[in-house]
């Protein structure tokens, strides 16, 4: 009698056991799922220079399409950007060649754009958004806005592991972007492209 009494308590022992590492391990896994949810959910910030078009600095509010693995790698899965820059400061040549308008470099444009990316290597996204600012045509300087397109790929080049948790990304991006002003008939297609700088 005393024996089986052993032997049930040792058995109530040994399913208690099992019970208890299972709920841990589940309470664990759901505790990373929910750590790894809130990583990709978050909005972050960038900040970057613009070699072309326009030429200046940019800034973009970005989200992860997955979550970052021990290399801190730059995958993302949207972006909202917005710039300011001066308008052919660079390689204003190809923008008068491809408009009949007399057109003059140096205007200060901005812009707001919303990117999609496809999370593969190169990390390729497409772009649409709008530009505004002053443009110089035909002797006339006046308000132009223009509807913008982007197709391109953003890759990080250097990553700086700055803690166990955190570190400093550096991408380097480059598109075809294309501007099409709405009031006037003063369209270029052009290389973008620049370096953004990402703290995770």
């Amino acid at each position: 009698m005393t024996r089986s009494i052993r032997i049930i308590a040792f058995g109530i022992c040994v399913v208690s056991l099992f019970l208890s590492t299972s709920l841990r391990a589940q309470h664990k896994k759901s505790n990373w799922m929910q750590d790894k949810k809130e990583h990709t959910a978050r909005w972050r910030v960038g900040v970057g220079f613009d070699v072309l078009e326009p030429s200046g600095i940019n800034v973009q509010f970005y989200r992860l399409s997955k979550i970052c693995t021990s290399d801190f790698s730059i995958t993302k899965k949207m972006a909202i950007g917005t710039w300011v820059g001066e308008e052919g400061f660079l390689m204003g040549s190809i923008i008068d060649n491809q408009n009949k308008l007399d057109w003059k470099k140096g205007s200060l444009r901005y812009g707001l754009d919303i990117k999609f990316y496809i999370p593969i290597i190169l990390n390729p996204y497409i772009g649409i958004g709008a530009e505004g600012g002053n443009r110089s045509l035909n002797g006339e300087e006046k308000f132009q806005p223009d509807v913008i397109g982007r197709l391109g790929i953003e890759q990080k080049i250097l990553g700086i592991k700055l803690s166990t948790s955190s570190s400093l990304n550096i991408t380097l991006f480059v598109d075809a972007k294309i501007n099409k002003s709405i009031n006037a008939d003063f369209m270029y297609i052009m290389p973008s492209g620049g370096i953004r700088f990402h703290w995770l």
